[in-house]
């Protein structure tokens, strides 16, 4: 049996892109990859540093949590944003709640648990306008981890080479 010249070509086509010589990789060069560096912060500041502001406009959410009457919107490695939603169709900004390094969250009834860098930190949220840390877990938690997995550090960033009692806050790119 004989194939028309059509199929013969779309036969090729497919059969010679399944073969490689293995010279072409879908991963990027690591010089193509954005370089971040550590944000980082003593752990006095860190300590002292959670508080409720004023609100203010989300620039990078992450996680959500939806609980009683409010929500509460991460803002990646800067706090949390408190909305009372008593009319879910127009939730209302109450406060942003500054706890830096802050990714994750969690609510039980008033208490709030958050990730504060390195540790873990209970809020008292009965009063989202003036909250109160109630408890502190230091280094409950591993080091807050740049944005891209397998990441190589520059040196200068190493744990080893940070000033003495810093911790990491979050990452800047500092290289696209």
């Amino acid at each position: 049996m004989r194939l028309p010249p059509i199929c013969g070509l779309a036969l090729s086509l497919l059969l010679g892109g399944c073969l490689s010589n293995g010279s072409k990789s879908n991963n990027p060069q690591p010089s193509a990859l954005p370089q971040y560096r550590p944000v980082l912060m003593s752990r006095t500041q860190l300590e002292s540093a959670v508080s409720a502001l004023p609100p203010r406009a989300l620039q990078v959410p992450g996680k959500i949590f939806a609980g009683n009457r409010y929500l509460f919107v991460n803002e990646q490695y800067q706090g949390i944003h408190v909305f009372d939603n008593a009319d879910p169709a127009h939730p209302a900004a109450v406060a942003f709640l500054r706890i830096p390094g802050n990714l994750d969250l969690a609510v039980r009834g008033t208490l709030l648990y958050a990730d504060n860098g390195p540790d873990l930190v209970t809020l008292d949220i009965s009063d989202p306008t003036r909250v109160q840390v109630l408890s502190r877990s230091r280094n409950a938690l591993p080091e807050v981890q740049p944005p891209l997995r397998n990441m190589v550090l520059a040196e200068q960033y190493q744990p080893a080479n940070r000033p003495a009692g810093a911790v990491v806050v979050g990452w800047e790119k500092v290289k696209p």
